[in-house]
This record gives structure tokens, sequence and C-alpha cells, in this order.
């Protein structure tokens, strides 16, 4: 990530300013980042090796609404997916009774466990002990249709993750790659919650690509 800073007051074009809590830009001042809008996952490679991962917390700004300043907080346990509303809850609920589906339930696998309609801890818990070669699996099963919809991580031998995605028929598989388990426990956590935004975290091929 190029270093940019700014000692004016305002970043430059297509930059935002951000402040991080901890790791490795935990001092800096000043610090300009690509945006608006923030990235929520921002990681930055460490010369050690590997990266350090910095997750948005909020979005704000010091005196002026044209000036927004990112909020980054070090990486560890992620925040859980903002939950549905009462209101969504019902609109999906009456969504799926009209198209003749009734009951909708999570089943969580990986090798030698399976957990049905499982909560965040029990879903970060399965991603992390994946061991290279294993997978997790998350299905959305219905009284109609069976894994129609589903989401599985492989955790490869050179320790980057394959996602995989299928949203009603073959045809809708989607297939992406990343090094970032951050990236893609807020994927997996977004998707279980049913939250439009889970695509964001990972770089997906375009439709007309075929890998």
């Amino acid at each position: 990530m190029e270093d940019v800073f700014d000692t004016t007051g305002r970043p430059p074009k297509g930059w935002m300013h951000a402040i991080f809590h901890g790791g490795p830009y935990g001092e800096d001042v000043g610090r300009c980042i690509p945006g608006p809008p923030a990235p929520e996952i921002f990681e930055v490679p460490l010369t050690e090796g590997g990266v350090h991962t910095y997750r948005l917390w909020t979005v704000g700004s010091w005196s002026h609404p044209e000036d927004p300043i990112a909020v980054y907080n070090p990486d560890g346990p992620p925040v859980p997916p903002p939950l549905l509303t009462a209101q969504e809850k019902k609109w999906i609920r009456e969504g799926r009774q009209q198209d003749g589906i009734v009951r909708v339930r999570l089943d969580a696998q990986v090798t030698g466990r399976e957990e049905w309609d499982p909560d965040v801890p029990t879903i970060e818990a399965m991603l992390a002990g994946l061991r290279r070669r294993e997978h997790l699996l998350l299905q959305r099963l219905t009284d109609q249709y069976e894994a129609d919809w589903y989401i599985q991580v492989l955790l490869d031998e050179d320790d980057t993750y394959e996602v995989v995605h299928q949203a009603g028929t073959a045809a809708e598989r989607e297939v992406t790659r990343s090094a970032s388990q951050a990236a893609v426990r807020d994927a997996v956590l977004r998707w279980a919650a049913e939250q439009p935004t889970w695509r964001t975290a990972l770089e997906w091929p375009k439709p007309e690509d075929d890998s």
C-alpha cells in the first residue's frame, strides 16, 4: 500500500483520512486510505512477512461531512454482522411463504462435526479449526429444496482459501480464492446472516469470466 499522508487538512482526491487502533499504523497521524467508501477490511504487509488485518469499525468526521474519517480496529474477534430487523425478517418470511417454502434451516459441516442453525462463535470456530484440504460447508435447507443454496470454504495446501458459492442451480455456481482468513470469515458470517453485503469481502469473477 502506498504511503499517503495529509499535512494540509484535506486528503488528495480519491483518498480519505483514517485512524488505526494498534498494529503497524497505530501511531500514524494523517494517514490516508483509498476512498470513500472506506474498505471494510484493510491489510498491511509486514516487513517480517505476512499481513496485519484491520477491520472497519465506523466512519465519522472531525468537522466537515465531506471529510469522512474511517476508524479501524486491529484484527481480532470480528464484529458480528448486523442482525436483521424484525420487519426485514417478516418480509423474508412472507416472501418464502408465497413461494411455498415454510421452513429454512442453516446446516454447517466440517469433518466430523455438524451444527444446525449455528451462531456466530460456532461458525468462527469451525472456520478457524480447518486443516489443509478440509472444508467448511454451510447450506440453507428447506422442506422443498435440498442444498440449493450453499457456501463452501476449502483450506488449500498453500494456506489460501477456495470459496464456492451456489445459489439455486449449478449454473449459478461461483468460485473465488483468498489468502485472507479475515475476509473469508466476514463473507461467511454475513452470508449466514443473510446480509446482502456478504459479497463485498471477497473478489468474485465477473459473470463473463470462465474462471
